[in-house]
């Protein structure tokens, strides 16, 4: 029986440790210029917002839209989290 309780409560741990995390802190003028290339009608422009704001600090995001315009390279970061909502939100 203290074995079944252990595994459950580490089983709990681990699904607490995967939930969603909250989204970092973007100045709206950061959001209103996404839209402006992405409307947020759009769920795949929505789903990778979410994405980003919960990966990426508005620093790290800043920083890998100045690398974009500067080299064309875009952050892996940036790059997953679009694809994964184009796998989610098929059109």
């Amino acid at each position: 029986m203290q074995k079944g309780l252990i595994a459950l409560a580490g089983a709990l741990l681990l699904l607490a440790a995967c939930g969603a995390r909250e989204p970092h802190a973007y100045p709206e003028s950061a959001k209103a210029r996404f839209e402006a290339s992405c409307p947020r009608e759009s769920a795949v422009c929505t789903c990778t917002w979410e994405n980003l704001t919960r990966t990426l600090t508005y620093e790290e995001y800043d920083a890998a839209l100045s690398r974009f315009r500067e080299t064309g390279l875009m952050d892996p970061r940036v790059t997953r989290a679009r694809t994964r909502c184009l796998e989610r939100h098929p059109s």
